[in-house]
């Protein structure tokens, strides 16, 4: 038995379900620790189960009094590959992000289809969507501010992209591709609305869970996104074998990091 502990936001809990059905598909018998949501409260708390996943959730009572027989706790060292988790010898307990694709990337079309919306769309959702599928060339950019901004800790982790990244993001794009429209999503559209310069823009602004506007990035053409998994993941879920995503050099301050995928364009 492996079980691995989900906690964070929406972007970081499917790193881990990424990496726990990665080693479920290589023969391991997963579940999932979601017993630290009662203390943790931020970024909504326990999402997964919105969407079509199907690894079971661990007892917390059974870890605690270890009827489930982990012998060993595994703990993620950095943020890059590390091949050791990924052959384990059972029985062990793993905590991490696991924020790099080489985790998963072989299981991309299983994800693609656990990565999907058990209820129904909201009616806004449907509509924007249906526009989006409407045009020819269509691009997402994500800005993340939020904690990103308002918390000192956050910020010396992560800090916020710039204007001027977003600038020569977009100026990429319209290079390379006519007529982009350009959707716009973030945690403070107001402050994105007055301080975003662009044309040909719809600026998303409706009420609905996280999940619908990951799904709405995901129906762009191309994407622009923030040092953010939850835009990272709204780009890696686009099935357009011709995208374009543009993600910054710049992931983590100081941390090293291999979360942006080889084939997306750095900044």
């Amino acid at each position: 038995m492996i079980v691995v502990r989900i906690l964070g936001g929406l972007g970081n809990q499917m790193f881990q379900y990424a990496y726990a059905k990665a080693l479920s598909k290589k023969g391991y018998e997963v579940q999932l620790d979601i017993s630290a949501f009662k203390k943790y409260k931020l970024h909504g708390g326990y999402q997964l189960d919105k969407y079509k996943i199907n690894l079971e959730t661990a007892n917390p009572l059974a870890i605690f009094l270890g009827k489930i027989g982990l012998k060993k706790n595994l703990k993620e060292k950095s943020l890059l590959f590390d091949k050791k988790m990924t052959s384990l010898k059972g029985n062990e307990y793993t905590k991490g992000y696991f924020q790099t694709e080489k985790y998963f990337k072989k299981i991309r079309a299983i994800l693609l289809t656990e990565f999907v919306l058990k209820n129904e769309l909201a009616t806004s959702t449907k509509e924007i969507s249906k526009e989006i599928l409407s045009l020819e060339n269509t691009c997402s950019l994500h800005i993340r501010r939020g904690d990103y901004v308002s918390d000192k800790k956050a910020n010396s982790v992560h800090g916020t992209c710039d204007l001027t990244y977003y600038k020569k993001a977009i100026e990429t794009i319209n290079k390379k591709y006519n007529n982009t429209h350009f959707y716009i999503f973030s945690d403070d559209i107001s402050w994105t609305k007055e301080n975003l310069t662009i044309e040909n823009a719809t600026f998303i602004d409706h009420k609905t869970i996280p999940h619908e506007d990951m799904y709405l990035m995901s129906l762009c053409k191309n994407n622009i996104t923030a040092n953010s998994s939850f835009s990272w993941w709204g780009a890696w879920l686009n099935n357009n074998k011709n995208k374009t995503v543009i993600a910054p050099k710049t992931w983590f301050v100081e941390k090293e990091n291999e979360i942006v995928a080889a084939n997306w364009i750095q900044l």
